[in-house]
This record gives structure tokens, sequence and C-alpha cells, in this order.
């Protein structure tokens, strides 16, 4: 058996199917069976904290901690915090004209809240399903640090967005949005931060995603998996690929490297 002592999960697509209620039977099971046989279990997501709970999907499977905005704000299960890391409020104060301009719809993430600038045709659904709201984004950066923003944007309009947000990088899973972190950031910090907490090495873990944001963590981890219905960059990143997620996937990755 590989000597395997943590392993990293994406949600979206990962764990959870999209737009599925349930994590799959046989990804329970296998996840129960890793942790029974000693490897602690990690969520790893572009998600912020404050979607979480509305992941019920995830309710009764436990996990010893969170890399969450794409490895921007890292804790344990029991909340206390090893990492984090926001966007500079100058580089914020640079963007808010030109998103205003250009009727971008973006949500500034912080710990507890997601704020929209405003919500239009591309981000209402995502808005609606997760009950945020529009705000003073300008009164908010003055007072909340924001470590991510998730931003509804076309590619073509990703470089000059970056542009006007000086410092920062965008990850992308999605045609119609991304993720935009601090330079240097990415899910790889967190897993970093975690690792050393737990006083082990990049080789001693084991990570699963399928998109665009966890190209650079499926590299980093001393074995990266690739679902099956992975996109191709997350696949030429992995070490492993698997099969899809509704055909227990995750459970045969696990088995494949004997870790259940």
């Amino acid at each position: 058996m590989a000597d395997i002592k943590a392993a990293f999960f994406d949600i979206d697509g990962t764990l959870l199917p999209f737009e599925a209620k349930h994590l799959p039977a046989s990804t329970v099971d296998a996840l129960a069976r890793l942790r029974k046989n000693g490897v602690k279990t990690f969520i790893a997501t572009g998600r912020p904290p404050v979607h979480l709970p509305y992941l019920h999907a995830l309710d009764g499977t436990p996990f010893d901690g969170y890399v969450t905005m794409n490895g921007q704000y890292c804790y344990l299960a029991d909340g206390e915090l090893l990492y984090s890391k926001y966007i500079p409020a100058a580089s914020l104060q640079t963007l808010l004209p030109y998103i205003e301009k250009e009727q971008l719809s973006v949500g500034f993430v912080g710990k507890d809240f997601c704020r929209f600038n405003l919500i239009n045709d591309l981000s209402r659904d995502f808005a609606k399903k997760l009950e945020l709201g529009t705000g003073d984004v300008a009164a908010l950066i003055q007072h909340e640090d924001i470590y991510q923003l998730s931003a509804f944007l076309p590619p073509e309009k990703e470089a000059e967005f970056l542009r006007r947000c000086p410092g920062c990088l965008a990850v992308r899973w999605a045609d119609d949005f991304c993720d935009i972190l601090p330079e240097g950031g990415g899910k790889p910090n967190g897993l970093a931060h975690t690792l050393a907490h737990l006083g082990l090495t990049r080789e001693q873990c084991i990570a699963f995603g399928d998109g665009g944001n966890d190209v650079t963590m499926l590299d980093y981890a001393g074995i990266g998996v690739a679902m099956g219905n992975a996109c191709d960059t997350a696949k030429q990143a992995a070490d492993y690929v698997t099969d899809d997620i509704m055909k227990d996937g995750l459970a045969k990755a696990l088995e494949h490297f004997g870790l259940i």
C-alpha cells in the first residue's frame, strides 16, 4: 500500500455529481473505509465556507478539515485556522470602475459571506440557489477581507479583467465563470499548509479532482487522480485517471492504490 496519510477531495464533479442531491453510495462507503484505514480526509474546493452548509449531500460524512476558496482559507474540522490569504484591497479598488462599466456580475467572497455588485442572467441561478444578494461592495472592501472573487465572465474577457485587478490570477471550471485569487494562490497552497500542520510531505497525500481549478493540485499531490468526467487539462495533470463519478470512480481509484 502506498504511504498515503491524507486525501484531498474536490466537491463538484468529484465527490458530488453536478446537480445531484446525494453522494454516490460507493463514495460514502469508500470514504468511511479510507478513514477506518487511518487516512485523514479533507475537502479541497473552490467554494467558500459560507456555501458548505447548503451542500446537504455532505451531511453525515465527516472530514478532518477544509481547503476552501481554492486554497485561500483553510481550517480544521474544529474550526482551527491553518492558512488564509486575501486579495489586496487596492486591487479591488482598481477593479470596481471596470466591472461597473462592463456590467459584470462579480461575487466578493469573504469567510462568512458572498456579496454581488449586481446579479445578471449569468449569475441569477447561482445567486438564487445559494440565497446570495447584492450590496455596496465599495464599502464592503473597506472593512472586510476578500479572499476570492466569483466572476461571471466569458474566457475572452478574462485577460482584461485581470489587467484591471493587479496581483491576481484566474482559475476556471466553467465557460462563463471563473474564480479570481491573489497571485500565487491555488489549491496547492492549502494542501501545503494542511500537510505541514500534520507533519506530512506532499508525497504522502492523494488528491482527487475534475476541473480546471484542480490542475495544480493534481500536479502537486504525491498521487493526483482525475475523475473520468474530468476536463482534459485535469486528466493530463493527473497520475491516474479513474472512472466517472457515477461509475464508482472514486472508490475504484482508492482500491487501485490499495488504500481501501
